[in-house]
């Protein structure tokens, strides 16, 4: 058999880089953390301008006072920022298409679709990655340009500790003090630049996986937080995502994490991987690297194929981990009702039974997992090194010693190999461990890449992603696929034309309930109407369709623009902020200074609608408190009717919204908002507000 190795020579060469290269290697690092530096401080002052542009933008988009001074500058800023952002929206669609596959990936579908790692997770991959890096110019490319740096020069320092050990133990053989001595001096020296670069690592790690969550939050956000009531029709009207608060606060965390260490779990073991087989090729010959690279080969096929579906459990166990989060916060937002009908039981039930499930889970996941870690222990710590030391010692035992001295030589090329050896068995097992964090990151891709689509779907009104199947028989007419009515905000008044009001099902495919025949109905400034009838019969619906909540499924709805009509719900909202807040809301209070409003204009608005006292009962118009605890009844019913006062509407809605309010405080309220030349649609059944309308509609 012929010799493995080099030649033997009096001056043998080492199999690795030499000590000098300490110094290029520290002077290398010194680069890289000065560039690193300059990087993080250019990346930090972006980042501060653009969540100022973005805070601005937030602003202006908000709807601004008729009139008032800087309105048409938010205005212009609002169009600015809506169309650039439609123009984005538009550009991604085509990579978020609303198929069966996407139905069929959200966890918990019983058909197949998600969690593998195949072509759909790529094209999902690349649809997710337009977003979180948008262009090459982008900070996230010069976070990972960083990355790789200290990845490379990682690697570098792993091949120059690893001749530096060979020579410490050779000069320990050989007796040389000295050289023993220089040879630890020199590893401390190298330990700076080497601690560093691990920190370095681990830093820019999390920063790119916040990055990647700071864009593809606002993304989601925009997406749905926007004029098209995406949030609502998410909820409300489409059964393809449950649980949206958990896909978009911990799977889009967990996604941006698991994808930002993609680089360091897998391509980080790559670059060793061909680096230090290199390093191994001058160390125990070719042919002994090639047996190594066959024995990793084969070990890591029958290793993947023992892996269970790990992506599949992890998209589960968000699942899971969702509805156990969504029966406490149930809990917490109906606690008083549940309080007073003294159903503790039942709910402690229903929390222990979705606990239930999730345990039973994460168990059956642990279990899957004891065989899989006992078959990945035992190839990657103790096959793969076996085979290490036997590559380290044929070269020796096939070629004999030629002198006394050699002994030391083959210390130094047995302790450097098998430290080569040693990193490249880590390298291949972070490489295995890296297929099992993939498995996971398809998971966390499935259900980010679902509530994206599902939000492109909502906002093109597409309530389910058309398939064959459905594409064969017709829809019914009054289906959420056959949605035909168009709305126009044109007009000074309201105008229905032939609108059916009908409850959407939450079945896109099945037709909704017919709740009033085509209503034909026109509203003219002044006149201001009263919507009467039983419970029921469809009041609040005709003020659905009316704002855009639910869709015109034929016929025609003019209405003016939206800042030219307000509407206020049955169930008064408190949102959270100072007192000054809940009078101005939605406007920030950036707005209110910009539009020249003052504290003294706010009094006079609470003295219309009877609270004047309220700031000096609560600590001013700063004080910040839980008000939807603070406030009684009647007195959450008059804030809201304080903000329309505030906004000064040419319309205004109101839907039972002064039910908790004295007779005499609601007569002098509705007097004032005509005063004011506001006019009043009211859906209520109480007779004694007839005489402040002119017009009854009156349904059933």
């Amino acid at each position: 058999m012929p010799a493995v190795g080099s030649k033997h020579s009096s001056r043998p060469a080492t199999a690795g880089l030499p000590v000098r290269s300490l110094g290029a290697a520290a002077l290398a690092s010194l680069v890289v953390v000065v560039y690193s530096y300059v990087q993080h401080r250019r990346t930090s002052d972006k980042a501060k301008r653009s969540m100022a542009l973005s805070a601005a933008l937030s602003s202006a988009s908000m709807r601004s006072l008729r009139g008032a001074s800087g309105g048409g500058a938010y205005a212009a800023g609002q169009w600015t920022e809506g169309d650039e952002r439609e123009r984005k929206f538009d550009q991604d669609a085509p990579y978020f298409p609303a198929s069966p596959a996407t139905k069929d990936a959200v966890p918990g579908s019983a058909k197949p679709g998600g969690g593998k790692l195949d072509r759909a997770f790529l094209q999902q991959l690349r649809a997710l990655t337009r977003i979180i890096v948008p262009s090459l110019a982008s900070k996230e490319v010069a976070i990972i340009a960083m990355h790789a740096a200290f990845l490379v020069l990682r690697t570098w320092l792993s091949v120059v500790v690893a001749d530096l050990d060979g020579k410490i133990v050779k000069h320990l053989v050989r007796g040389q003090g000295r050289r023993f001595l220089a040879g630890l001096l020199s590893w401390f020296a190298i330990a700076i630049p080497a601690t560093y670069t691990n920190s370095m690592i681990r830093f820019l790690e999390s920063k790119l996986a916040l990055a990647f969550r700071t864009r593809l939050t606002q993304y989601v956000h925009d997406l749905y937080l926007n004029d098209n009531l995406s949030y609502y029709k998410l909820l409300a009207l489409d059964a393809r995502i449950a649980n949206p608060d958990q896909f978009i606060t911990a799977d889009i965390a967990r996604f941006c994490n698991k994808l930002a260490s993609f680089l360091s779990n897998l391509a980080k073991p790559t670059l060793d991987t061909i680096v230090f087989n290199i390093q191994l090729i001058r160390g125990v010959g070719l042919q002994g690297t090639l047996g190594m690279f066959a024995v990793y080969m084969a070990t890591a096929s029958l290793l993947r194929a023992w892996t269970p579906a790990f992506g599949k459990m992890a998209a589960a166990h968000a699942e899971l981990e969702g509805d156990f989060r969504t029966n406490h916060s149930r809990l917490i937002t109906n606690a008083e009702e549940i309080a007073f009908y003294r159903g503790e039981p039942r709910e402690e039930e229903q929390l222990h039974a979705s606990l239930a499930r999730l345990l039973r889970h994460a168990r059956a996941v642990a279990r899957r997992k004891i065989s899989h870690v006992v078959l990945e222990d035992m190839i990657i710590k103790y096959t793969w090194s076996a085979f290490g030391y036997l590559a380290c010692a044929l070269p020796f035992f096939l070629r004999p010693a030629h002198a006394a001295t050699d002994s030391g030589y083959r210390t130094q090329r047995f302790v450097t190999n098998k430290r080569i050896l040693v990193n490249l068995s880590d390298a291949g097992g972070r490489m295995m461990y890296s297929i099992k964090e993939v498995m996971e990151l398809t998971g966390y891709t499935t259900r980010v890449y679902s509530l994206i689509s599902t939000l492109h779907a909502l906002r093109r009104d597409e309530f389910e992603p058309p398939n064959t199947s459905a594409a064969a028989c017709s829809p019914p007419d009054l289906s959420l696929r056959n949605i035909q009515g168009v709305v126009y905000e044109d007009i000074d008044g309201i105008r229905f034309t032939a609108v059916p009001i009908v409850a959407p099902s939450s079945d896109p495919s099945a037709a909704g309930e017919l709740l009033v025949n085509p209503l034909t109905w026109e509203v003219r400034r002044g006149q201001h109407w009263m919507i009467a009838g039983p419970n029921g019969v469809g009041k609040t619906s005709v003020l659905r369709v009316l704002s855009g909540l639910w869709p015109a499924f034929s016929g025609v709805v003019e209405r003016p623009e939206p800042s030219e009509i307000f509407y206020i719900p049955q169930r008064p909202y408190l949102s959270l902020g100072s007192l000054r807040d809940q009078v101005t809301y939605p406007h920030t209070y950036d707005q209110v200074l910009a539009a020249g409003r003052t504290d003294d204009e706010l009094m006079e608005i609470l003295q219309a609608v009877h609270l004047s006292y309220l700031p000096a009962r609560e600590g001013g118009f700063d004080a910040r408190k839980e008000w939807k605890d603070v406030l009684s009844g009647g007195e959450k019913q008059r804030i809201n009717l304080a903000r329309l006062f505030y906004h000064l509407p040419r319309f205004a809605v109101l839907d039972e919204c002064t039910s908790a309010v004295s007779a005499d405080v609601e007569g002098l309220m509705y007097e004032h908002a005509k005063l004011l030349g506001i006019t009043l649609i009211t859906i209520s059944h109480r007779p004694a507000l007839y005489k402040y309308h002119t017009l009854l509609l009156r349904l059933g």
